[in-house]
């Protein structure tokens, strides 16, 4: 059984997202650079055409990473709900959020709750407002704990 600790949970989606922000600056400097050059040497058609494939990777990358930025958008929206969900978890048990992990990253039934203290349970109400903690035990625990 997998958790994840409450700095995952945090901070899973931004390193990706700096590497491809990092990509498409690159490229962008790239395109403008042959550009640039294929202006002031308008015979030699060699920097025109990598100017053009620059420019299609470019857009490629462009819209790989706006399909990225939505998904991103609604996994944010997710983790931030398991994250207060977490947060309010850890206020319960009286321990720090940074001591308690979960098996899912996102909220929904069945959610087991690993702290200090043992292993819970979080049942919530139909509205998803409000839920129930209770103390489990697990029979022949495998625990991988995701840290980062």
């Amino acid at each position: 059984m997998t958790f994840y600790t409450y700095h995952y949970l945090t901070t899973q989606h931004s390193t990706w997202q700096y590497v491809r922000i990092g990509l498409l600056i690159a490229l962008l400097v790239v395109f403008i650079g042959l550009f640039a050059y294929y202006l002031r040497h308008q015979w030699n058609v060699k920097y025109k055409d990598l100017s053009v494939i620059t420019a299609t990777l470019l857009l490629l990358v462009l819209g790989l990473q706006i399909n990225s930025l939505v998904s991103l958008q609604s996994a944010s929206k997710q983790t931030g709900q398991i994250t207060a969900t977490v947060q309010q978890v850890a206020h319960h048990l009286k321990v720090k959020p940074a001591k308690v992990s979960v098996n899912a990253t996102t909220t929904g039934t069945d959610l087991l709750v690993k702290s200090p203290k043992g292993f819970y349970r979080l049942v919530f109400s139909s509205d998803g407002a409000s839920f129930v903690l209770e103390k489990i035990t697990l029979e022949n625990p495998q625990i991988k704990l995701v840290k980062e």
